[in-house]
């Protein structure tokens, strides 16, 4: 229906969530959201916002494993 919208909002409270407490994202869910705004977006928000998460991911994985569990 929305994916670019609920899973952008989704993704960025996960975030927000981990760096303020003790929450873990899990990496496989994370994952499969970033995936579903590249594939099922049809918006250019949805299928833009997924190229540099996952640059971050890659390329910062030790600074951001604190937050994955």
């Amino acid at each position: 229906m929305f994916p670019c919208r609920i899973g952008s909002t989704r993704g960025a409270e996960m975030l927000h969530k981990a760096q303020t407490s003790d929450y873990r994202i899990d990496r496989t869910m994370f994952n499969d959201l970033v995936e579903t705004l590249e594939i099922g977006s049809l918006c250019a928000l949805g299928g833009g916002l997924p190229l540099p998460v996952k640059n971050a991911l890659m390329y910062f994985e030790g600074e951001l494993k604190p937050y994955f569990s």
